[in-house]
């Protein structure tokens, strides 16, 4: 059986309310495939070389591809673009070297109470990481709620043009009422397998 990988987003964790459903979804027995949650550290060169590591162990092609939120969609689309592997995006970080210009300094993450530094060259450790327009549309799935307060929607529309999109109207950053496009996710990765 095939695995997805789910990537968290920045100070979240495996135990995230989202990545929590996702895996109770992919547990069912009408799901095809195994969700493996990635864990990782906060510096974002040794994420990517966690995951990274992450996906050889599992093998490429054992793996259907990725559902990454917020900063992990961010990294779900530098991964893609290596490994040529389908990405869905929810509410998606697309400049996060812009964004967590505000968090430089101590941080707490309130799921496992590590405390961490962020400073200014994992700025550029992430515009490292931007993959531009590298990106190919037919493999990649947007999930978007435009009334996210965290990111502007529109920016992933903007830099992910004519892409498969789900853009609901109102929401939060955290995708209010999840279960309900679980589904249409798993039918994303049905359709490449």
């Amino acid at each position: 059986m095939k695995k997805v990988i789910y990537i968290h987003g920045f100070n979240s964790s495996p135990r995230s309310e989202k990545a929590c459903l996702t895996q109770a979804f992919f547990l069912s027995e009408d799901c095809p495939y195994e969700l493996e949650i990635a864990a990782f550290l906060s510096s974002p060169s040794a994420a990517i070389l966690d995951l990274e590591c992450l996906i050889e162990s599992i093998g490429v092609s054992n793996i259907a591809g990725f559902i990454g939120s917020s900063l992990g969609g961010f990294y779900s689309l530098y991964l893609h673009r290596k490994f040529a592997l389908p990405a869905v995006l929810i509410n998606p970080a697309m400049k996060p070297y812009e964004l967590l210009q505000d968090y430089l300094g101590e941080n707490e993450n309130p799921y496992t109470g590590e405390r961490y530094i962020i400073e200014s060259r994992h700025m550029d450790e992430l515009r490292s990481l931007d993959i531009g327009d590298g990106f190919t549309r037919d493999q990649l799935y947007l999930l978007t709620q435009t009334g996210d307060k965290v990111l502007e929607f529109q920016q992933a529309v903007s830099a992910l043009p004519r892409i498969k999109s789900w853009i609901h109207a109102g929401g939060d950053h955290s995708f209010q009422e999840y279960s309900a496009v679980l589904p249409s996710i798993v039918q994303f990765f049905i359709n490449f397998s």
